[in-house]
């Protein structure tokens, strides 16, 4: 099953950088959703924070849900900016959430540190 997921996955990767011209980096996958980050969304804020945009494809409902993220890598700190939820084959948008999160913590081996990883070091 694993397999198939991973799969399915590179597939929906492939098909998402031609249509939305997205440059969607994998990050993990957990059941039938999948997380990638979106390359083009990089922004450096100063030498401290950046801002990218998460991007969690939820196969079961046919929704793409993207997290506007903010990354305090000095403090290990991030703050959701805001939250979109689309149809994934359409890209309508069926709901948003402009309202930021209380910033949280994270460590070098989470998810979070995953991102930060490859965003300032490629993931190496």
């Amino acid at each position: 099953m694993k397999k198939f997921f991973v799969a399915l996955m590179a597939v929906i990767f492939l098909n998402l950088n031609i249509c939305a011209a997205e440059d969607l980096k994998f990050i993990d996958s957990s059941g039938d959703d999948g997380y990638f980050i979106d390359m083009d969304t990089v922004k450096i804020e100063s030498p401290k924070i950046f801002s990218v945009n998460l991007a969690i494809i939820r196969l079961d409902s046919n929704q793409m849900e993207v997290i506007d993220l903010q990354i305090n890598h000095s403090q290990k700190t991030y703050l959701i900016r805001s939250t979109r939820t689309l149809s994934y084959d359409e890209r309508t948008e069926i709901k948003s959430d402009n309202t930021p999160r209380t910033p949280k913590s994270y460590s070098d081996k989470s998810f979070m540190g995953d991102i930060v990883q490859i965003v300032l070091y490629g993931g190496e």
